[in-house]
């Protein structure tokens, strides 16, 4: 049963996303779909939410449907209906309404770098990722000692957190080698795929894209982390997941490759996936839960964790953004833009004197 707290904070989540799904209607309204042949910041928003709403409504919908409400004790079949929930509306719906806008999706999706990255490349991004998700797990820790501050929220949050986890370790932990790579399919690669072509594929590349002078790689990669972090639902871990979504937004624009992105992804959940197969009883329901643990650190351990991952985030990336610098298609974006934006004046000067708009020439 759920207490009233929960149900406070339910009902307030709920209202904050009617709300901002309004606004955003407002504002694509307001400013329209489309610059530059790319969709706006509102607009991208706006459907990553509705695509995410119809990707729970769906899965959960099936799931019910099919399995009951007793999914604990079919782990498997409930992972692979969330799997083919990824795969059709978050890929194949990022796909379609890229398609239904005339968009290259070649360059939507990244593949403009996938022959240009070097090998050295995807072996990097593999300690870079579980260095941030370490750093990750850290900034959990202090965040949700922080909220222990608040003690008329925390409980409720905890206990949403804490059964959500609960509920996700006893899906992803295998009890034999044929669970472990079915768990490892649809734990570590569908998503990877399916999440990094909505997200650092159509979101990312879009935001970055739609700028009305220059392209906006830090923008597309700040708003994009931050709807990665909100699409896994919850307080307690946001800070961890959005610095997953920085580093694998970093790794996919430095080499406007998805596939880079990809392999860090499915390394980060396929650790967790091992680590549960290997050793269940030392992993927490957190790192199940969502991939960053916040259980197993007090505060000063948190704070002593981060100082390694800084120093040796800093030495890796170094070392990626030297092994990335020669890549010409990372400049594809900023040379489409400028191309386009020719093109675009180009047809207003040929235009007679009276067919230019009013405020044109004012």
């Amino acid at each position: 049963m759920l207490s009233l707290h929960t149900l406070g904070l339910l009902a307030m989540g709920t209202f904050i996303v009617l709300a901002l799904l309004g606004w955003l209607v407002f504002r694509v309204a307001q400013r329209g779909w489309m610059t530059h042949g790319y969709l706006g910041i509102p607009a991208v928003i706006l459907i990553v939410l509705v695509l995410f709403i119809l990707f729970q409504g769906i899965g959960s919908g099936v799931t019910l449907a099919v399995i009951g409400e007793h999914y604990e004790n079919h782990p498997i079949a409930v992972l692979a209906i969330n799997g083919l929930a990824e795969i059709t509306v978050l890929l194949l719906g990022a796909i379609v309404i890229s398609k239904a806008f005339r968009q290259n999706l070649f360059a939507v999706f990244r593949m403009e770098g996938f022959y240009e990255t070097p090998a050295l490349a995807y072996i990097l991004a593999v300690p870079i990722m579980l260095l941030a998700q370490f750093g990750g797990s850290a900034l959990s820790v202090l965040v949700e000692h922080a909220w222990k501050m608040f003690p008329s929220i925390y409980p409720a949050l905890e206990q949403y957190e804490s059964a959500g986890d609960e509920s996700m370790k006893g899906l992803v932990t295998a009890h034999g080698s044929i669970d472990f790579m079915l768990i490892f399919i649809f734990v570590a690669v569908v998503p990877a795929l399916a999440e990094e072509a909505l997200f650092r594929g159509f979101t990312q590349t879009n935001i970055e894209r739609s700028g009305h002078r220059h392209t906006r790689p830090f923008v597309a990669l700040g708003i994009t982390s931050v709807l990665f972090g909100m699409m896994h639902a919850s307080v307690f871990k946001f800070p961890g997941l959005f610095g997953l979504g920085l580093t694998l937004g970093w790794l996919t624009y430095r080499t406007n490759n998805l596939f880079t992105g990809a392999l860090a992804h499915i390394t980060n959940n396929g650790f967790i996936v091992a680590a549960l197969y290997l050793s269940p009883e030392q992993v927490s329901a957190n790192a199940a839960g969502s991939l960053v643990s916040t259980d197993d650190l007090s505060g000063t351990d948190a704070l002593i964790l981060l100082v390694p991952v800084i120093i040796g985030m800093t030495l890796f990336i170094f070392l990626f953004n030297r092994v990335t610098a020669p890549l010409q298609a990372r400049g594809n974006a900023e040379r489409e833009l400028q191309a386009r934006l020719a093109q675009e004046n180009s047809s207003w000067t040929e235009l007679p004197m009276n067919d230019y708009p009013q405020d044109h020439y004012e």
